[in-house]
């Protein structure tokens, strides 16, 4: 099930490791400080280039950027006990207005 995401959200990065995936470690934050949901994967195609996770998490951080795209399950491998959270992130904007 794919769940758009049209309001713009922060990413950030919770803290939480774990050994076993999915590590649902990214926050996405409205415009209040909200949470909105928790994903384990992050996904930034610019071009023919594609920035995942904690590379794709630097990129926003580094320059403050909010964004908008969809949230969806993948199969997080093997050794997963419930299916990964994806944010494929399809637009970055300088400000949530």
């Amino acid at each position: 099930m794919t769940v758009p995401l049209v309001e713009p959200v922060q990413v950030s990065d919770n803290g939480v490791r774990s050994f076993i995936p999915p590590t649902f470690c990214f926050v996405l934050r409205d415009h209040t400080g909200q949470p909105v949901d928790v994903v384990s994967s992050l996904l930034i195609t610019m071009e023919a280039r594609q920035l995942r996770d904690y590379d794709a998490l630097a990129l926003l951080e580094r320059f403050g950027l909010w964004c908008v795209g969809s949230v969806d399950e993948y199969d997080a491998g093997p050794q997963a006990q419930t299916p990964g959270r994806r944010f494929s992130i399809t637009k970055c904007l300088n400000n949530p207005v």
